[in-house]
């Protein structure tokens, strides 16, 4: 179990056979987010030998990119988001500290103190046609970067 960005997971792998090299594992190697688990069960088997390899610890992972850890990366974000859009946020908050102003009738601000990752710009991303990053300026530009990326894309086919 591992928490990152205000959510826990479950780290783990699709079920692979002992004999595979650390590069086919590290193939099946998956982060599952617990409240998305919807069952379980307990197996009658012994634990795989690959389980104990160094190259499967989570600092290891980390380097890896496996796994993205917020440690001493905080920033402080602060997002106008489309009403309708920040609703899920009451339900799941970017941080404990975040905050949620009504600007008007459409938008509200979001502020919150979270880990910059490659995790959250994907997150940006993916909102971006319902929220706008105010706050820091280097997020933003980072954001608008890749959005134009993906629009150069799109023109050219």
């Amino acid at each position: 179990m591992v928490f990152i960005d205000n959510m826990m997971y479950l780290t783990g792998f699709y079920p692979v056979n002992d004999h595979i090299d650390d590069k086919e594992l590290l193939k099946a190697h998956r982060n599952f987010a617990v409240n998305r688990i919807t069952q379980a069960s307990v197996i009658n088997k012994l634990i795989p030998e690959w389980v104990g390899r160094d190259v499967f610890i989570l600092d290891n992972l980390q380097k890896l990119s496996k796994l993205e850890f917020g440690k001493n990366i905080e920033t402080n974000l602060v997002l106008k988001v489309q009403k309708y859009a920040c609703q899920h946020l009451y339900e799941r908050p970017l941080s404990i500290d975040q905050q949620i102003t009504i600007i008007d009738d459409n938008w509200n601000k979001v502020s919150a103190t979270v880990a910059h990752t490659t995790r959250l710009q994907d997150w940006l991303v993916s909102m971006s046609q319902l929220s706008v990053v105010i706050e820091p300026l280097e997020l933003k530009t980072v954001i608008l970067e890749r959005l134009e990326s993906g629009m150069q894309l799109y023109n050219r086919n």
